[in-house]
């Protein structure tokens, strides 16, 4: 198998299904991780890790799925969608997980009342700091 841009080589592209218990995720499923998004990018781009390879990725609530596999389009260094074959990092969700915006539990009322003491603290603290020296 080849990789690259064209035509070409997308028709040749092998499409593979979405694994058993899993589905891809989508821009309903929310904003991927930075983090997540890394890790599965580096995984393609490591050319030791053989296609069909799978990692799990955990994150709050729920653990994610990277497989690396060819995929018929990817995005050129301006971000433009573009057609060949290219080896990416497929991140999928267990069917049945709740979608990543209520991943996270909720803040509780007394974490926000910790949350905004803590911001308080550190702007008295920077204040008290900024001020001491602007005296010397």
């Amino acid at each position: 198998m080849q990789f690259g841009a064209g035509p070409e080589l997308a028709a040749q592209c092998p499409r593979v299904p979405v694994p058993d218990g899993w589905y891809a995720w989508t821009d309903a499923s929310g904003p991927i991780p930075d983090a997540l998004a890394q890790r599965a990018q580096a995984l393609a781009n490591d050319l030791s890790v053989s296609l069909g390879s799978t990692e799990s990725y955990p994150l709050p609530g729920v653990t994610a799925l990277i497989r690396v596999e060819p995929r018929a389009w990817g995005r050129n260094a301006l971000g433009n969608l573009v057609t060949g074959c290219f080896r990416a990092g497929g991140i999928f969700l267990p069917s049945g997980a709740p979608q990543t915006e209520n991943v996270a539990p909720p803040m509780s009322k007394t974490s926000k009342i910790v949350t905004a003491l803590t911001v308080a603290s550190l702007a008295v603290g920077t204040a008290a700091t900024l001020a001491t020296w602007g005296k010397k």
